[in-house]
């Protein structure tokens, strides 16, 4: 006989790691009370921070990201107009190469 696997929503994973971080409850009692792991829960309280960590960084790293984005556009362009001058004085030497060596 196989037991189904628990899956817990979103919401309710949310809610054990606020109380645990609200010191309402210790990881031990949110542990035993939804019958889990102690390593499932720390797994849990990761994510978790890792995720209010990210929307801390929201702002300011989409704002950097956008500025690094349009100076990297910048470069390209600068890089393409710098090429096509190049290829322009390449093709007028070559011209002027044939033109005196005959």
């Amino acid at each position: 006989m196989s037991s189904s696997r628990r899956q817990f929503t979103a919401e309710e994973k949310y809610e054990m790691v606020k109380e645990v971080l609200s010191k309402a409850k210790s990881v031990s009692e949110i542990c035993r009370e939804h019958n889990i792991h102690p390593n499932q829960y720390y797994r849990w309280q990761r994510n978790f921070l890792e995720g209010a960590l990210e929307g801390f960084r929201g702002r300011t790293e989409s704002k950097k990201l956008k500025r690094l984005e349009a100076e990297k556009a910048n470069k390209e362009a600068e890089l393409n107009r710098l090429n096509g001058v190049v290829a322009e004085v390449v093709k007028e030497n070559i011209v002027l190469k044939k033109k005196y060596s005959d």
